[in-house]
């Protein structure tokens, strides 16, 4: 079987530029530190590769929804711990003024002191957040919770909405509760239920007249425990937000540490390899070099 030279020269380029691009690849790999700069470097890897990034990119987005969360969360706790204050001030208020002691004068100087109360209670219920959002509105966040007509009215715009965020694949928490949800429908002593700007509205409207208010310290004991409620449920959500955070960064390193065994470059093995390939391609070069100056390519015209 003859050999043409054409052939000869073909085959010695062809291993050249063979020995050639895996030299490159090799030097590619040393470069970026990688195994896997390609899809064609390794199929079945990539694939579990960009799985593995969609894994980390969700889970970083798990991270940032329990940091808005917390925020939230924190807020609406600020909100409802200054409420408790105030009603405990307010319930001292009470046992003040219907303490029989008292006259008229000292009643209406205490309906003072309840009026600023209850101001400042007005301003709470109606938090907003960093983000101009009422806390305490349900879905409604752009809408002002609670108002008051002054006469004693008071009136809830907010919905039951309570908004929630996903932290987990199988994991969302509410980030605040309905003001309606704590501050209204709240077991009246009289019968029935009311609500909170009402109890400290009528308790006012009672000193400010010189009487007693004998329904005041019950109603407010059970708006107290309504708020604390609340509160004890926002510390639940965020001890549950702070075990997700450390679940999502136990399964987030996993998942990098899975993804660097397959795509990160042995060093030793690759430099060895690299070194083997330069080798290779120097004595295919050498050899192509002597097969040129064999007399039938001597002759070529």
């Amino acid at each position: 079987m003859r050999i043409s030279t054409q052939q000869f020269y073909r085959q010695g380029v062809d291993v050249m530029l063979e020995q050639q691009a895996r030299l490159n690849k090799t030097e590619v790999q040393l470069a970026t530190g990688k195994r896997v700069n390609t899809p064609s470097d390794d199929p079945s890897a990539t694939v579990q590769i960009l799985n593995m990034g969609e894994v980390s990119e969700r889970l970083a987005q798990y991270q940032r929804n329990a940091t808005v969360a917390q925020s939230r969360l924190e807020q609406e706790e600020v909100a409802l711990q200054g409420v408790n204050n105030m009603l405990q001030r307010v319930r001292e208020l009470a046992v003040q003024g219907n303490n029989g002691t008292n006259g008229a004068e000292n009643r209406r100087a205490i309906s003072f002191e309840l009026k600023q109360h209850l101001e400042a209670y007005l301003q709470v219920v109606n938090t907003q957040d960093a983000n101009g959002e009422y806390v305490f509105g349900g879905y409604r966040t752009d809408t002002q919770p609670f108002t008051h007509d002054g006469l004693g009215n008071f009136t809830y715009n907010g919905d039951s909405g309570q908004r929630r965020l996903q932290i987990g694949d199988s994991r969302d928490v509410a980030i605040g509760d309905p003001g309606s949800a704590i501050f209204d429908d709240i077991p009246a002593n009289a019968g029935g239920t009311t609500d909170l700007g009402k109890i400290i509205y009528d308790l006012a409207a009672s000193y400010d007249a010189g009487n007693e208010d004998p329904n005041a310290l019950a109603d407010l004991d059970s708006a107290i425990g309504r708020v604390l409620e609340a509160r004890a449920r926002v510390g639940a959500r965020t001890s549950a937000i702070d075990d997700q955070r450390d679940s999502n960064d136990a399964l987030d390193l996993a998942v990098v540490q899975v993804k660097s065994s397959l795509e990160d470059l042995d060093y030793a093995e690759a430099i060895s390899r690299f070194n083997q390939q330069l080798v290779g391609l120097q004595a295919s070069q050498q050899a192509f070099l002597k097969i040129q100056n064999l007399s039938l390519f001597n002759f070529l015209s």
